[in-house]
């Protein structure tokens, strides 16, 4: 944490925040670097908050509401790609307020000073104090690059990971389209990632140009053909473990006493072993 921020967090006034804000915006503050800014992902706040998903995006509309942070979203000018969310504390904001809805299209400020370098919208009186008192409910001009990150089920970190998951990234904008559409129409976020590893697995030493790039991937519904195999070596695996069991209750191996009454049952329904043969190595079935 910077001196800045540790300074500028003891100026807010405690009732200005819930318990889950404080939180969060502790944090954040504890992210900052005086030189770098303050770029944590949404997992790191996650799991250091104790709040899910849905609650940390709250808690940071709420923040950025009052004007205690402001989120930016740029992309990478070469690569396109989404860079990681800066999040602007506090006192690092000096731009000037407009109205807004919030406020009322005919609120005007009448002060003639400029915004307190400690928060956006406090002014200064003309006579400095050692520490200013923060607006208690500053407003801010919507800003469309500046969005909640979690939209139609993905936000800037799944995307992120995705990317980095999948052998071959394509587009990022075409890919976040895909993502987009394919989550709205049913699909499951862990399994398109799941699939995305598990393609990057199976393309492993093949050349680039025969794999297919990410929105391509996607387009097609790669992540269906990862759950199909995985059902199908769950079946492989299952069989074999039947197999095996019914091998060890048949030639009565020291195995065989461990095995349990409802699997045995369901042995000797697909006809494997007999009950007969269960009972002899001490299974009640």
């Amino acid at each position: 944490m910077s001196h800045a921020a540790t300074h500028w967090l003891a100026t807010v006034p405690p009732n200005d925040m819930t318990h889950g804000e404080f939180r969060v915006l502790f944090h954040l503050c504890d992210c900052h670097n005086a030189s770098m800014g303050c770029f944590p992902k949404q997992t790191y706040l996650r799991d250091h908050t104790g709040l899910s998903n849905g609650g940390l995006n709250k808690a940071l509309g709420e923040l950025e509401r009052k004007g205690l942070i402001r989120r930016k979203q740029e992309r990478d000018p070469r690569t396109n790609r989404q860079k990681p969310t800066r999040y602007v504390l506090g006192f690092e904001l000096s731009e000037a307020q407009k109205p807004t809805p919030l406020s009322g299209a005919g609120a005007v400020s009448t002060f003639g000073a400029v915004p307190s370098p400690l928060l956006e919208g406090a002014v200064s009186t003309g006579v400095e104090s050692h520490i200013e008192e923060p607006v208690r409910e500053p407003v801010k001009e919507p800003c469309a690059s500046e969005a909640d990150p979690q939209t139609n089920g993905i936000s800037s970190d799944f995307l992120e990971e995705f990317l980095e998951a999948h052998p071959r990234p394509g587009d990022p904008v075409e890919t976040e389209a895909a993502l987009k559409k394919a989550i709205a129409a049913g699909a499951d976020a862990a399994a398109i990632l799941s699939g995305a590893k598990a393609y990057a697995l199976e393309q492993k030493g093949n050349e680039l140009r025969y794999v297919s790039y990410s929105q391509n991937w996607l387009t097609r519904q790669g992540w269906v053909q990862f759950l199909a195999k995985s059902a199908a070596k769950n079946t492989v695996n299952a069989d074999a473990v039947k197999k095996r069991w019914a091998r060890w209750i048949r030639t009565k191996a020291e195995n065989a006493r461990h095995c349990s009454s409802a699997m045995a049952r369901q042995l000797c329904t697909e006809g494997l072993v007999s009950a007969q043969e269960c009972r002899a190595v001490g299974i009640d079935v």
